[in-house]
């Protein structure tokens, strides 16, 4: 009797299914090992990546093997009045310089304004004008002092301006200033700091034990708004 093709067909299909069934059976641990072995193998992978991968800036996360950085300058802002001396400053002049990082112990950098006994610049001697000098922190850790030195050795220090908190970690932020007068009711500015306090530079410093500092240096004209706005009431010079 002829067996037709297509039940031919069906019963190889099955006998090589139980073929397969057989041998899978007959080692079963072999299967299990080998499939336990690739598994271990992409884990070992997955952890090597996740350890050789350096981990974002912006990850949130901080990495303890990586000292803050010291404090250093990290921009600088100025105009100068083409009508006055450029290696000092004088009236409507600018200077805006930002410092950032850690400090254990003391930095200083210094201001150089126009005195009328020294800068001589286009037939003119020039003085400092309405021009003040600010200086604001914002610091995580132990603010020691933040000064202000004329050449004469007058010396303005921090005020505490207030505290934020953030994910535990508390900013405190310190400012100080040493301007010239300005009268509320004009507007008008008195006598330049060049001309009360003879001499150069004007020191600026910030001590302490600080893991985090944005440290603010500013020379601008110490307007009466400008006071109001930057310098602590104590520090602010203005007049009727």
């Amino acid at each position: 009797m002829r067996i037709p093709r297509t039940a031919t067909i069906r019963r190889v299909a099955a006998d090589a299914r139980n073929e397969i069934v057989t041998k899978r059976a007959a080692h079963p641990l072999r299967h299990v090992a080998v499939r336990l072995l690739i598994i271990l193998a992409a884990l070992a992978a997955l952890t090597s990546a996740a350890q050789a991968a350096p981990k974002s800036a912006n990850s949130g996360h901080f990495n303890a093997n990586t000292p803050p950085s010291p404090l250093s300058l990290v921009s600088e802002n100025n105009w100068n009045n083409p009508n006055s001396p450029p290696w000092c400053f004088a009236e409507d002049d600018y200077d805006q310089r930002v410092y950032s990082g850690s400090l254990n112990g003391s930095y200083s950098t210094t201001e150089h304004l126009c005195g009328l006994s020294s800068d001589f610049f286009n037939g003119i001697y020039w003085d400092s004008g309405g021009i003040g000098l600010q200086a604001t922190v914002y610091a995580v850790g132990t603010l020691t002092d933040m000064t202000i030195t004329s050449p004469t050795g007058s010396v303005h220090h921090a005020v505490w301006v207030g505290s934020s908190t953030s994910k535990g970690i508390t900013t405190n932020e310190y400012a100080t200033c040493f301007v010239p007068p300005y009268s509320i009711g004009t507007g008008a500015g008195g006598l330049a700091l060049s001309i009360t306090y003879i001499g150069d530079p004007w020191s600026i410093t910030l001590s302490g034990n600080i893991s985090s500092a944005t440290w603010d240096v500013t020379a601008q004209m110490a307007q009466v708004s400008d006071q109001e706005a930057n310098c602590p009431p104590s520090e602010q010079n203005l007049v009727p």
